[in-house]
């Protein structure tokens, strides 16, 4: 075996993997979680810009745990409206939770503790929600999370889990003694460090810094852990379970039987709620109750249409859909500029399938603009360069779209000879073929829209130019109206 590492030496380990808390997307969406005063569109930009992470997080959107209803989710927009903001958050941080996770040794061991960690947090969940409880999707992502260090462990502990593991079943030891006499501390030692380093929440780093506070909170997160492990070592029909039901029914003031049956009915639905994300192997060693439990959660199989290719191809049913949910966010309380632009937005991107797409504003002296929106797998690049100034001397095709107020779609044998369009364009975007049409809002170009297929070298042709102009007259119409409902 290698030698014994410290805990610092084993923190250290742990940040050189490619663990879940340093992807830029999840930064990004823990950035804007800590942030009271950032529009919800500001998370489905930061989710759309992952084509990966979409197609997932929409058919997460459209499964029994989170859409009971069935009512279709068909945009990351709408899935932030109906779910809520926590709801789609949590979503994208145990997806790349698990994607980590699966990349890892992912031995018999790990298969266990994150069924644990998955058990748990729907537990957790479950009796957050119980008790009225203002955000129970922060508890289920607290729980999740509260044994991260023992989850990085066995996915990246190598020689060193394997000789906890032998101490365990061999020598009869619990895991924490097994963990002392092998690395020297407990792993829940390396949990706090973890969640200390990377401000995941503020009740995740309450819950491990003080777990036997009696804030109600904190005890759905610990009544989490203590279900779930029972569940694995004791069973569901022990004393200790007993114990624990009394527990839950206090917690959440629901008489005794009604907290049981919920508990049980959680234990099934935790299985589901692991397959769909992807954990799988992680669903069998979720203990299960005896099988007269009624599985009320049930369960069904998704119904979005999210395209899971990394790149989006034309689809003219999804820009159907697309347009039926703009045109019931016009007609409803939730037009704003913001809502109307990010539908657009994916629309233009998954809809028409194009490899990147940008919004960008005038100045009020027209004399500039700036991008406000950038969706694609270089979007925070391009959103930070896309900002051009109205040439001195000849035309530009950009400001050309914005005083004629009309669309163009630029194609390659035209670039060669045509000097209206920006070099900078050019280096920035490396597109040989793109489209442009003009935001016009009470009969003022405020901005615009630009789309390319270079990434991937796709042809651009009339009928996807015809859908983009669709999609930006549509966005125009919708920025008239909220105009006008501003004004009365």
């Amino acid at each position: 075996m290698q030698p014994k590492r410290s805990l610092d030496e084993w923190l250290e380990l742990i940040r050189r993997q490619d663990m879940p808390i340093f992807d830029q997307t999840v930064q990004r969406v823990i950035t804007l979680s800590g942030d009271d005063r950032a529009p919800m569109s500001e998370l489905a930009e930061v989710i759309l810009r992952d084509p990966s992470m979409t197609a997932r997080a929409l058919k997460l959107a459209n499964s029994i745990v989170y859409n009971p209803s069935a009512s279709g989710i068909n945009t990351i927009t709408r899935a932030v409206i109906i779910l809520g903001f926590n709801a789609v958050r949590n979503i994208c941080l145990t997806l790349t939770l698990i994607d980590t996770l699966v990349k890892g040794a992912a031995k018999e061991r790990l298969g266990r503790e994150l069924g644990r960690a998955m058990h748990a947090a729907v537990q957790a969940r479950a009796l957050a929600a119980a008790r009225g409880d203002k955000s129970p999707e922060e508890v289920f992502i607290a729980t999740l999370l509260y044994r991260i260090g023992e989850l990085a462990f066995w996915c990246f502990g190598g020689e060193h889990a394997d000789r906890v593991e032998q101490l365990i079943f061999q020598k009869g030891l619990t895991q924490e003694q097994a963990q002392e006499r092998v690395l020297g501390f407990r792993l829940s030692q390396l949990s706090r460090q973890l969640v200390s380093e990377w401000h995941i929440s503020e009740l995740l780093q309450e819950a491990t810094q003080y777990p036997t506070r009696q804030d109600p909170r904190i005890q759905s997160v610990m009544l989490g852990q203590q279900i779930a492990r029972c569940a694995e070592e004791q069973g569901w029909h022990s004393e200790a379970m007993e114990s624990l039901f009394k527990k839950a029914s206090k917690l959440t003031a629901l008489p005794q039987d009604k907290a049981q049956t919920l508990l049980l009915q959680k234990a099934h639905a935790a299985t589901n709620v692991a397959t769909d994300f992807g954990a799988a192997f992680a669903a069998p060693h979720i203990p299960q109750p005896s099988a007269e439990i009624a599985n009320q959660d049930g369960h069904s199989e998704p119904t979005s249409e999210a395209c899971s290719a990394e790149t989006p191809a034309r689809d003219p049913a999804l820009q159907s859909k697309i347009l039926r949910e703009l045109s019931a966010v016009l007609e409803g309380s939730t037009c704003s500029f913001n809502v109307i632009m990010e539908l657009v937005l994916e629309g233009i991107f998954r809809g028409v399938g194009v490899d990147r797409v940008v919004f960008a504003l005038t100045t009020p002296d027209k004399g500039a603009i700036k991008a406000k929106y950038a969706l694609g797998p270089d979007g925070d690049e391009v959103s930070e360069h896309f900002a051009f100034t109205r040439p001195s001397q000849g035309q530009d095709v950009l400001f050309q779209t914005l005083d004629q107020k009309r669309p163009y779609l630029v194609d390659a044998s035209a670039r060669r000879t045509d000097d209206r369009i920006p070099e900078r364009l050019t280096q920035l975007t490396k597109a040989t073929t793109f489209m442009v049409a003009p935001i016009v809002v009470d009969n003022r170009s405020i901005g615009l829209f630009y789309a390319d297929r270079s990434l991937t070298d796709r042809p651009l042709d009339a009928a996807s130019f015809d859908d983009f102009k669709h999609f930006v007259h549509q966005a125009s119409m919708g920025l008239t109206l909220a105009s006008a409902r501003r004004q009365q």
